[in-house]
Formats: C-alpha cells, structure tokens, sequence
C-alpha cells in the first residue's frame, strides 16, 4: 500500500466534493479509491453513502464487507451499538442495531448470536427475524432460515427483497415451485429488482422452461448495474485488475496517476495500439511509480500484442517478484504456458491466481478451458457457470458454456444460449456460424446453410462457416461444391475450430480471439489432474509446495539469462498426438479438423515432444515445473 504525504491525501479527500453526491456508482468507486489509497474511515463513509441512496446496490454492500475482511477494522457502527448495550442490556433496539452491524460487516457467526439474543427475548420482534434469517441464509442454513422468514411474513412489510429472500432459501432447499411463486411475487411488487429476475431465471432452468429463463436473465442483465456495465462500478474484490484508474472511474473523466505520469501514459498508448512509445513511457515508470509489479504487468500486456511471448512472461515474472500476491500476473502467466503447451504450469498458475482472487470471471474462464481440456467435464461446466453468475456479458465464458452444450448434445439448452448472447451481443459471423453448427447436428441442412450464408455476409473469410458448408455440400452428395468450399477455406487456414475453446486474455492485448484445442495434445497425466481437483476444491494446502516453484524458478532462470533463445515444448501434463492429414471428417465438423476463427493461427497450441520415460516421469515436481518455453 502506498504511503501518501499530506499533500496527496489532501488531493484525495477533495474529490469528495468533486463526485456526484446523488451517485451511487460514483461514491462506490470513490470508495474503492480511497481503500486502495489506504485511507479506510473515507472509504467505509463513500460505501455506506452509496448504500443510503440505494439500499440494494449489493457490488457497495458487498465492498464494504471485503473492506472490513481485508483490514480487520471494526465498523465505527458496532463500536457505537456495542456501548450502547453495555450501558443498556435490556436495550432491545440497540441490541438489533448491534447485530445488523455485525450483518452489514459480514461477522455473519457474531449477527446471527445477537440478533439471535433479541429473537430469544422476544419472539414477535418481525425485523430481528427477518436479519436473523438474512444471515442465517448467507450461512447456508436454509432451513432455519425459512423458519425466521415464516414467523415475520404475517406482521412484516412485505417488499420486493423479502419475497426474493424467500424465494432464495425455497430454491436452495429444491423446493422449485414455491421459489418461482415468491420470485413473481418480488417481480409484481417491485420489477426493477435484478435479482428476482436473475433467480427466476435459474429456477426456470431447473424446470426446463428455458425460454422463460432466457428472458429473465436478459431482464436481470439490464437491470444489474455490475452486469450491465462492469467497468462503471469497480469491486474491491477485483482490484488486481488495475486497467481501470480509480480516480477517472470515480469522477467519471481520465486523472494522472498520484504515482507517476508515465505509467498512466504508458497504459493510454498500449491500449491505443502504440506500443514503441508506450513501452518508453512505462520504462520511465519503472523509476518512479513505488507498485512496480503493476509497471511490469502492463511492459508484460505490450509484449504479449507484440507477440512477444518470452519478453511477456519475463515481465510478469518479473511481477510476481515485486508483488507475490498479484492474481493478474499469475492468471497472466498461466495464459501463456497455456498457449505454449505448458499445462501443467498453467494450471498452477490459473489456481494461485483463483486463490488469490476468487471473483475474477477471466480467470475462472480459463481454469474452465483446461479442465475440459483434462477430461474433467463436470468441473469445466461448474466452473463455467460460476464465471458467468459474476460476470452474465463475458465473451469467453459464454461461448465455452455454448461449446460445452454443444459437445455434449444438449442442444435444446444450445439454442437458448445462442439467443441469449444474441440478445446482448447482436448478430455476427461467429454466432450464425454456432447457430450453423447446431442446425448441422440436428439435420437441418437449409436452416444451416441458411446461418452459413448469413454469417459469410458478415465475414466473407469466416473458415469456419467455409469448412461447414463444405461438410453440407458433401452429405448433400454436391461433390463439387463440397470441394470448393473446402479448398477456399484451406486456402485461409488449415484447421477447423468450430469446437475450440476461447481463452480469456485481456482486453486490448489480443485483438482476435485465442483459439484452444478442447483437448490436451495427449492424456492429462495423473498429477495434473490431481493439481486440478485440489485447486477446484479449494485444497490449495494440498497443492501449496507446488504454487510458488514455478514463479522461483522461472526468475531464477530471467537472472541467468537462460530464457534467450528458448523454444517451447509442450513437455508437461500431456503426451504428442500423431498429425493427422487435416482433411476434414463429415461426421466430426470440428473434432479434429481444423476450421478456423477469424484470425487462423492465433492462439493455436504448439505441439513438442515428451521422451521422458515412466521412471522419469515421477521426479520431483518441483524440478519438473521448471521454467522453459
């Protein structure tokens, strides 16, 4: 954390004056400002300011408990309740106001025994029930809550977030029905509630009416302030994630950095595609700005759009030295020895970087991709899902969950999420091309040839739909065509990617999207796995001796010098495949042939050789995760 002489704390308690006090967006990312800064009591007063003009603004409720959790303060509001309750035991009132403090810091054990202790004196107190069952529900005691919820309903008011409470605790007791009853309730009451509608929306999955949940989630995406613009309101829980200044988030216009000019020039030309004048720029940083881990990560950012990839990742190690808990940089890493055929450093990578933020949906992205990769479906899929309840807009997550339902057949649920992304992304070559495919396998050929010919108008170089057609030509028995067709999209790329995944790099570093293999270049080998289901767990004890050797060793091997003139292998976590002749198959549009994205060789896995014999195979892992692209 930086220390501030007066001079800037003073510059940064003025911006107080200077934000939209009837804003909650901008106190919220005021406050994160001011907790990254360091200076707490102002970041708690610009939180709890948000949440007085919004009660249900959750991303400020929800930073303002990460604040308390990071720092161990304890919210001036407890210390003011807890005297007045020693000086007043019988004080029912302050007692409640002491337990709702405790609710609104998160201290979820220390609430539920005080607002327990007013329920217990007395039983007809309807708002201590209803908090009691709030926090009771956060804890996971669904039951118990349901209880609390059903004693207040006849005496409380009812409002939109009680009717979505118990809507949640009904849906998270399998009791289905009655959740979708409570949540139209809330609806009818209030339909500006994006979290009724997000709710309803996933219990009208569970009873396979996907339509309806389509919409729903459409509605809650609208109406979600983190969903519908997520660099407009910043979380604290993100706050590797340094693209974003602060202070222009929080006055709503571009602010020099405090620390230095360079590095907020430095950002604005690589975001701009300048990337000689922006690693000058970041290179005077480096003399001058104290974080310097956030210097090497953006040197690392222009190295990787420069293609880079040994100057990339010396500059994220290089990160990683500076600053040992930076999620970016690690998640940073993982992209490359991903790409790189590195699978089992990617792996550890990706999970320290998911240990140290667990909120990050580009991360959770990626972890996905590679557990599909390792034949761990079901974990691939969960961990899809959870990047998608933070992050409803992103790109990568959901293609790969389209991709997932595809492969798997499921193509009923294919269909909705391709509406889905088309009523937030709107039509393109990629998502007709999807639709092309999905037609494709439930045999009907004019609606793909339909999709194939729209997404062409798009894009006249999408392979992809290239390659397709050419496999309809073909089952129509249309030789010639079926030729053409495949000649013309070979001619682009050599390799169909209908089914590859997208790998979530970062905005403004990759132009096109980072196309992955949806399997290893050979079997996941039995400690990849293994480092993958500790860390999907959350075993990272398990795991510990391993997280960190990747990032010694490979600043062991910047310092000597033995990075220049590397090549990459992809020596870990799975065996070479033979290449086969690259003819596609009709009844695999995508299995192992290549179709293409917009930018063929992007991102396309490089494929080396494992001679390490059985007995070789179990050295130490920590030598073995030794840095080598």
């Amino acid at each position: 954390m930086p220390q501030l002489n007066d001079n800037e704390k003073d510059v940064l308690l003025s911006f107080a004056s200077r934000v939209d006090r009837n804003d909650p967006g901008a106190l919220n990312n005021l406050g994160v400002l001011y907790y990254r800064k360091g200076i707490y009591d102002e970041a708690i007063a610009q939180f709890k300011e948000a949440l007085k003009i919004d009660s249900r603004f959750d991303l400020a409720r929800e930073n303002l408990q990460f604040l308390f959790a990071e720092t161990k303060m304890e919210d001036p509001d407890v210390s003011r309740w807890k005297k007045e309750v020693e000086s007043d035991p019988g004080n029912d009132e302050a007692l409640l106001r002491l337990g709702v403090s405790y609710q609104n810091m998160g201290w979820l054990k220390e609430a539920s025994e005080t607002l327990g202790e007013v329920v217990a004196k007395n039983p007809d107190h309807y708002m201590a029930r209803i908090h009691l069952g709030a926090v009771l529900k956060a804890r996971g005691l669904n039951q118990q809550a349901l209880e609390h919820y059903l004693c207040a309903a006849d005496k409380a008011r009812k409002s939109a977030v009680f009717y979505t409470d118990l809507g949640e605790i009904y849906y998270n007791l399998g009791r289905t029905d009655e959740a979708i009853t409570e949540l139209m309730a809330a609806i009818k009451h209030d339909a500006e509630y994006w979290r009724s509608h997000f709710l309803l929306s996933f219990a009208y999955g569970d009873i396979g009416h996907f339509q309806e949940a389509i919409e729903e989630s459409r509605i809650a995406s609208k109406l979600n302030p983190s969903f519908q613009n997520t660099e407009a309101n910043l979380a604290l829980s993100n706050s590797d994630d340094e693209d974003q200044d602060p202070m222009a988030s929080a006055l709503g216009k571009e602010i020099p950095s405090l620390e230095s000019t360079s590095f907020t020039l430095g950002v604005a030309y690589r975001e701009r595609g300048y990337y000689k004048e922006a690693l000058q720029e970041l290179s005077k940083a480096l003399s001058d700005m104290p974080e310097k881990d956030r210097v090497y990560i953006e040197l690392g950012k222009v190295h990787m759009s420069e293609s880079s990839e040994v100057e990339a990742l010396t500059a994220f190690l290089k990160a990683l030295e500076e600053n040992p808990e930076n999620a970016e940089a690690f998640r940073l890493c993982g992209c490359i020895y991903h790409l790189q055929g590195h699978y089992r450093k990617a792996g550890i990578c990706y999970l320290q970087a998911f240990r140290l933020n667990s909120g990050d949906a580009n991360t959770m992205n990626n972890l996905g991709v590679l557990l599909y990769q390792a034949g761990l479906y079901e974990d691939a899929e969960r961990m899809f899902k959870k990047g998608l309840n933070l992050s409803l807009y992103n790109l990568e997550l959901n293609y790969n969950f389209l991709t997932c339902n595809l492969l798997k057949e499921e193509y009923l649920m294919a269909e909705n999420l391709i509406q889905r992304l088309e009523a937030f992304v709107g039509k393109s070559s990629m998502l007709y091309e999807k639709r092309a495919i999905l037609h494709y396998k439930l045999n009907r050929m004019t609606l793909a040839l339909f999709d194939i010919e729209s997404a062409l108008t798009f894009d006249k170089n999408h392979v992809d739909a290239l390659y397709l057609r050419g496999l309809i030509f073909l089952r129509e028995e249309n030789f010639r065509d079926a030729i053409d067709s495949i000649l013309s999209a070979a001619r682009i790329c050599p390799e169909y990617k209908g089914f590859h995944f997208f790998l979530a790099v970062d905005e403004n570093v990759k132009a096109d999207p980072v196309r992955i293999e949806k399997t290893l270049s050979g079997d996941p080998d039995d400690e990849l796995i293994e480092i993958l289901q500790a860390g999907v767990h959350r075993r990272f004890d398990k795991i510990r001796e391993f997280l960190m050797a990747v990032v010694e060793d490979g600043i062991k091997e910047v310092e000597s010098g033995e990075l220049a003139g590397s090549t990459s292998q992809a020596d870990d976590g799975g065996k070479p495949v033979e290449q086969g002749d690259g003819n596609p198959s009709e009844e695999d549009a995508g299995e192992k042939n290549p179709v293409p994205g917009e930018n063929a060789d992007t991102g396309q896995v490089k494929s080396g050789s494992d001679n390490a014999s059985d007995e070789e195979t179990g050295i130490d892992l920590l030598e073995e995760i030794r840095f080598d692209i």
